[in-house]
């Protein structure tokens, strides 16, 4: 009988070590699509000839909410009685609904409809979607 035990023991400890090394594997596989969409929508949105290399990009897979993000920044410089000023624009999109979940410039600040004053408190609420 202890031996019978013994090898449900195993033989459920080898199925549960094959679950989470087949979800890391998917996980992963997620990562991997999420962060070759975000280019692409980045190169569609950014074109190469058209950068003034001040965009950029970074993606996140967010497991929890099982959606791909991305937050796009872009700095643009614009003259203003001689001087010339730069902004920094940063969009937070759904890559795959393509849908932006926030914002943040000169203009605005918000994050599903949650205002915000600064860049700082805008990236504090787009952590629960950059980070898990």
């Amino acid at each position: 009988m202890g031996r019978f035990i013994s090898l449900v023991v195993i033989a459920t400890w080898a199925m549960a070590n094959s679950a989470q090394a087949q979800n890391r594997k998917e996980i992963y596989e997620l990562q991997e699509r999420c962060g070759k969409r975000a280019e692409q929508i980045f190169e569609k949105d950014f074109p190469v000839g058209e950068r003034k290399g001040l965009e950029q990009f970074e993606n996140h897979y967010n497991v929890r909410l099982n959606r791909c993000f991305m937050l796009e920044e872009n700095t643009m410089t614009m003259k203003d009685a001689g001087a010339s000023k730069s902004y920094k624009l940063l969009t937070l999109v759904d890559v795959n609904d393509n849908k932006v979940y926030g914002s943040f410039g000169p203009l605005n600040c918000d994050v599903q409809n949650s205002p915000c004053k600064s860049e700082q408190e805008f990236r504090s609420l787009i952590r629960q979607f950059m980070e898990d």
